[in-house]
């Protein structure tokens, strides 16, 4: 069921504070919300090693070693591709956002620690 007009403008005007108030938690929803949920190659991947299995397991219903050979390569071709495919995606998820070192990380504990020692 649409929202209706004014359901939508509160809509817009809350995102919009959420934005000016937190923009880094805001980039972080919006970047994950247009992600594609998989790649198509990861799918075709996944595709390629169950025509492996099926192949295989043909070749040694047939007793056709051959076939049964086919088959392992195809599925050892799929998960090579899968494996790209998920490294690919890692890969552009990380150089999207900056990676936080752990010295920045144990100064920001040591300032928060710091604050709230002073405020006693």
């Amino acid at each position: 069921m649409p929202l209706s007009e004014h359901e939508q403008r509160l809509l817009d005007q809350m995102e919009r504070a959420l934005a000016s108030e937190d923009p880094r938690f805001m980039s972080t929803f919006t970047s994950s919300r247009n992600r594609p949920a998989a790649p198509k190659n990861l799918g075709l991947a996944v595709i390629a090693v169950l025509v492996g299995v099926g192949l295989m397991l043909g070749g040694v219903m047939a007793t056709q070693p051959a076939l049964g050979i086919v088959g392992f390569v195809v599925i050892v071709a799929g998960i090579a591709a899968a494996v790209s495919a998920i490294g690919n995606r890692a890969e552009k998820t990380t150089s999207a956002a900056p990676k936080q070192t752990r010295t920045n990380f144990m100064q920001g504990l040591e300032e928060r620690w710091d604050r709230r020692n002073d405020g006693m």
